[in-house]
């Protein structure tokens, strides 16, 4: 190891003199093989991409550097597969092309390397590249966590929590993020370079939160439960408001909330659920906002205030694009709450809400074209998102087929 980190050094202290016949002589070197000089100059580009005067020039050394990076790839370095994958992925150098990552990242895990597996799994998950699919990507995440990466230990829980690929199951997903906390620890316990060691404590602070919300889920999935004794149900709302207190978690404090607002398990008090809602908005949290603007909608706890229902709204919507708060600004734009009805907006917030799949949105917008509201009256085409909307969960819709 010392003798290759001597070699790079040699290397890098070639462009010191003459960058241009340094950057010749490396690129041959790297044509033929040489790893460490191919590591050596990309590094010089990288620093020749922060001192181009021009975003022309810096696309030129982008290319230049993909051109390199691909000469390790051919050299089955699954490093060196990685970063051409990264590169056709985000389009540095070229042209964007997620297929093309695909198959350098699965070159890099055909070869074992865990990295490339987990970008593996990450395409399937995502559909970068192939069509998303959550089985597939399981199956690369408990692989590369079968090497001991807590990364993709990170990703399996994710799975779990959120039953994609596999059935919901938060006691699974306790126990990898359990597993990738004592994996990034041990990591943690010996030297590392100080980028590594920023990223196993980032991924640490992840597991934290993820442990919050999956505990903050499993007592909710609990406490919903009517054939559980009714003292591990009252344990788990104490750990829910203990988690939203204490821990300031803001999935547990929207839980809270819509426990209160709906009177399940505890006395219905839709102030007390408006305390919780805005706990969690003060933590971000865009779902709480949007249960805001409902309770000023309907005059649940507080006056009713169109005004303040449509401000909420608008903040949920604009902040992370939630797709129900899209809905209810739909909605207001249709009969006028808190803003001028304007039936083109509503059309535009009901796509943007429905394009995220959300089958109320379906609804609403087949109420545009049922009453020809900014639209042409069109009563199959309401048939049809009235039937999307059923399909999507949305009851109401069946009253319309």
């Amino acid at each position: 190891m010392t003798v290759q980190k001597d070699r790079e050094q040699e290397y890098r202290t070639l462009f010191t003199d003459n960058p241009s016949k340094a950057e010749k002589q490396l690129y041959k070197l790297a044509k033929k093989g040489d790893l460490d000089a191919l590591s050596a100059l990309n590094d010089y580009y990288e620093k020749c991409v922060t001192e181009a005067k021009t975003p022309k020039e810096s696309s030129k050394i982008r290319q230049k550097a993909l051109k390199a990076a691909l000469l390790g790839a051919a050299q089955n370095s699954p490093y060196w597969l990685i970063v051409a994958g990264e590169m056709y992925r985000y389009g540095v150098g070229t042209e964007k092309n997620e297929k093309k990552a695909f198959s350098y990242y699965e070159k890099a895990a055909a070869l074992g390397d865990v990295d490339g597996i987990v970008k593996v799994g990450r395409a399937w998950m995502n559909g970068i590249g192939v069509p998303t699919d959550y089985q597939k990507s399981l199956y690369y995440f408990e692989r590369a966590a079968a090497q001991d990466n807590p990364e993709a230990m990170v990703l399996t829980a994710y799975q779990y929590e959120n039953g994609k690929g596999v059935d919901v199951n938060f006691e699974k997903s306790l126990e990898w993020l359990a597993r990738a906390e004592r994996s990034c620890r041990l990591r943690l316990e010996g030297e590392l370079p100080e980028t590594d060691r920023s990223y196993y404590e980032s991924l640490l602070e992840d597991v934290d939160h993820k442990r919050l919300h999956c505990e903050s889920a499993a007592c909710v999935e609990l406490i919903g439960r009517e054939g559980c004794p009714m003292e591990q149900r009252q344990k788990a709302l104490s750990r829910l408001s203990e988690l939203a207190h204490e821990k300031n978690d803001w999935r547990a404090q929207v839980s809270m909330g819509i426990l209160y607002e709906e009177g399940t398990f505890v006395a219905q008090d839709e102030r007390k659920a408006l305390e919780y809602y805005l706990m969690a908005a003060e933590n971000g949290s865009t779902g709480a906002m949007n249960n805001i603007g409902n309770l000023y909608l309907h005059g649940k706890g507080v006056a009713k205030d169109y005004d303040k229902a449509f401000a909420w709204y608008q903040k949920a919507a604009e902040l992370s694009g939630n797709a129900a708060a899209q809905c209810s600004l739909g909605m207001c734009y249709q009969y006028g709450y808190g803003t001028k009805i304007d039936y083109e907006k509503a059309r535009c917030f009901y796509g943007l809400s429905a394009k995220q799949g959300l089958g109320l949105a379906y609804y609403r917008m087949g109420l545009l074209y049922e009453e020809g509201l900014g639209v042409t009256k069109d009563i199959q085409t309401a048939k049809q998102y009235f039937g999307e909307a059923l399909h999507r969960g949305c009851r109401e819709a069946a009253m319309k087929l």
